[in-house]
């Protein structure tokens, strides 16, 4: 029996006339951290709502732990997953600690009320994200990095298995990306929470995932360990990139270095045109 969070199988989706991917077949495994790599448009935000159930596919299925996407009632769903889009918006004028508290509505029962357990949640997922001290404060008036980790305080309070975030780190700086992912670890790893996120940034996703999937033409590419995924062949491939795979010397994980039209060719620092 495979031990499998999502499998999806033949997959075909798009918008409106569009195919967006095609016949996509793709296993998430349990208690791992899997990030979705790709060019711009290559459908990895498609996939990931395909994922969610935000988007229907014309064929083929989804399934969360053995049961098809489409027939879970959308409470239970909620409490299996949880999906943090791109550039989340927070109704005008709500307060952390509220925005957080509507992480356990999938929890709650037909009359809402708040229970010892929802408190417990919610107090856990503010500890955790260090937002315990933005409690009252509203989410509109917090800064980029802030605001994403009250975000990701929210999907924690659902206590789902599976947690999907759409592009987590985009318009943060480094060091706030930083932060975001190394809680995605710790959630990782001391709940077990299985999460697949699309990154970007291709290093950044060689170091925190267990596991790639690098999608190009409607397709999965290629899946597995970062050693195997991120090679030269591949950027070349799924990018259109010319760039060299090293060892990372902080974790020793891939690490791409783009070679572009021009290069620093010696120790004196002259810049001249690549030769190829």
């Amino acid at each position: 029996m495979t031990n499998a969070a999502i499998e999806v199988s033949g997959l075909v989706t798009g918008y409106n006339d569009g195919t967006v991917l095609d016949q996509l077949d793709l296993t998430i495994m349990s208690g791992e951290v899997t990030a979705i790599i790709g060019a711009n448009a290559c459908g990895k935000s498609t996939l990931l709502r395909s994922m969610s159930r935000l988007l229907k596919p014309r064929t083929g299925r989804v399934q969360i732990f053995g049961q098809d996407l489409h027939k879970m009632p959308p409470r239970k769903l909620a409490q299996k997953l949880g999906f943090l889009p791109q550039s989340p918006i927070a109704p005008e004028g709500i307060t952390v600690l509220d925005l957080v508290s509507r992480g356990r509505h999938p929890h709650q029962g037909v009359f809402g009320r708040w229970t010892p357990d929802d408190q417990a949640a919610v107090d856990a997922a503010l500890d955790m994200t260090g937002t315990h001290d933005l409690a009252e404060r509203l989410v509109e008036d917090l800064s980029g990095g802030q605001r994403q980790r009250v975000w990701i305080a929210m999907a924690l309070a659902q206590g789902t298995e599976i947690l999907l975030l759409d592009e987590p780190t985009t318009y943060l700086d480094i060091n706030h990306q930083i932060d975001v992912l190394d809680l995605l670890t710790d959630l990782n790893q001391e709940r077990g929470t299985t999460i697949v996120m699309v990154l970007h940034d291709l290093n950044l996703a060689a170091r925190y995932a267990d596991r790639l999937v690098a999608i190009g033409n409607g397709q999965v590419h290629s899946v597995g360990a970062p050693s195997d995924i991120l090679t030269e062949t591949m950027l070349t491939e799924v990018f259109g990139l010319n760039a060299r795979v090293m060892a990372d010397p902080v974790g020793r994980s891939p690490m791409m270095v783009p070679v572009g039209r021009y290069k620093v060719t010696n120790d004196t620092g002259t810049v001249r045109k690549n030769a190829g």
